[in-house]
């Protein structure tokens, strides 16, 4: 008859009880020692404050690669966490695996390090939660599931990491979660924020730098007494250009104050299909009325940029405005519908031929042609161009008129011209 022991097969009719008894024996050690996190030393179940390393001055630093495995709520009695290169912690569930810290100032952060820290299925709860700086190491990134910061004043500072990413994680009764420095994507997926009367709960300061872009996608926050959901500084520098700060899916309520500092006009922002702000658009209108600026024609045929002095509609986004001139700002090519109104005649003589065509960069679009000839009275005459072209950042559309019958010139009073994104 065999027996499977330690991973082999030993023949027990070929073993004396004492070898068998030996091997028993050490297998049973190894039960004992695995139990209490050995021999692998960089796997450690946590069920108590004594199973981390002995603190030092208050400070119990966890060991580099290695994984703390929270099994409850843990208390480190006015100690507080120094994480190593590449520590992982994680827990069973975030509502049950939970770090505090009776007796730790709530001016200091609970969790401190310059490193990558991979985190899933735990809570936090302490005044004052992280101190994250990676200065100086460089291509560290932060990637959390399922982590909760549950009534912390400051969750803390999170700065120049390359990477930071939190999925289905909360703060709840939190706020003053600042980024700065310099890191790459700052990106929140199906999170919820219920933050501080009084509070803002992510803040992003002037001095921080976005070299790809902040993300917060199919999110909640929750916003009241005055508190701030979102605020992001008209002096942070993406790196990235233009619709860099990205909210799409994401619900605002509570009242107060959902987006500080860069809102939906700015040409930083993509807003969409977001609850209870303003979304972006791309979309730009300009006009004239009255206008008393000729066309000087110099040859018949030949197409040129009505003159004129256009406004521009207070609801551009994505455009900037020139006279007879719409600027696409937008980071991303799009297609755009855009259609033109004009009324012109022909100033000297009648029964004039006109038409009028949408121009890209210049150039005109024959697709865009509108034309019509004036009466014998040389009265003015209505056209009405439409054309879909794509824009790419910088791109700009105009109106332009041609004389078919003559070099005279024209006058174009009226001129109403809308661009938006084909979405």
């Amino acid at each position: 008859m065999a027996k499977k022991i330690d991973s082999s097969w030993i023949d027990a009719e070929m073993t004396t009880d004492a070898e068998l008894s030996a091997v028993e024996t050490s297998l049973g050690n190894r039960i004992t020692v695995l139990e209490n996190n050995a021999p692998d030393p960089e796997f450690k179940f946590i069920n108590s404050k004594s199973d981390f390393p002995t603190p030092v001055s208050g400070v119990i630093t966890l060991a580099n690669n290695a994984t703390y495995f929270i099994t409850k709520t843990i208390d480190l009695t006015g100690d507080r966490l120094v994480a190593g290169q590449n520590t992982t912690i994680i827990g069973g569930s975030s509502e049950n695996c939970i770090l505090i810290s009776t007796g730790l100032s709530a001016s200091t952060a609970l969790l401190s390090s310059a490193w990558s820290i991979p985190m899933r299925n735990i809570t936090i709860t302490h005044g004052t939660a992280l101190n994250l700086d990676a200065t100086g190491n460089s291509n560290q990134a932060i990637d959390w599931f399922g982590v909760n910061f549950t009534n912390c004043a400051t969750v803390g500072l999170v700065k120049n990491y390359t990477n930071f990413i939190m999925t289905d994680c909360a703060l709840l009764s939190s706020a003053n979660m600042t980024f700065d420095g310099t890191i790459g994507t700052i990106g929140f997926d199906q999170c919820l924020f219920t933050g501080i009367a009084g509070q803002t709960t992510l803040n992003f300061p002037s001095t921080l730098t976005v070299s790809r872009r902040i993300r917060v996608i199919y999110s909640s926050f929750v916003a009241f007494g005055g508190a701030t959901a979102i605020f992001v500084d008209p002096a942070v520098t993406f790196t990235s250009g233009a619709e860099s700060y990205i909210l799409i899916t994401v619900n605002f309520s509570g009242g107060a104050t959902y987006t500080g500092g860069l809102t939906f006009d700015s040409n930083f922002a993509l807003f969409q299909n977001c609850k209870g702000i303003t979304n972006t658009a791309s979309i730009g209108l300009m006009f004239f009325s009255n206008n008393a600026t000729q066309n000087p024609i110099t040859t018949q045929g030949i197409f040129e940029k009505i003159e004129g002095t256009t406004t521009a509609s207070a609801t551009n986004q994505k455009f900037s405005h020139t006279n007879n001139r719409l600027t696409y700002s937008g980071g991303i090519t799009k297609e755009f519908v855009i259609t033109a109104s004009v009324s012109a005649n022909s100033v000297i003589t009648n029964n004039v031929n006109m038409t009028v065509r949408i121009a890209k960069n210049g150039t005109t679009i024959a697709d865009s042609e509108s034309q019509a000839t004036t009466s014998a009275s040389g009265r003015n005459e209505n056209f009405f161009c439409q054309t879909i072209v794509s824009l790419a950042t910088n791109d700009f559309i105009e109106v332009f008129i041609a004389n078919n019958t003559n070099a005279n010139n024209l006058l174009a009073t009226e001129l109403n011209l809308i661009v938006r994104a084909a979405e």
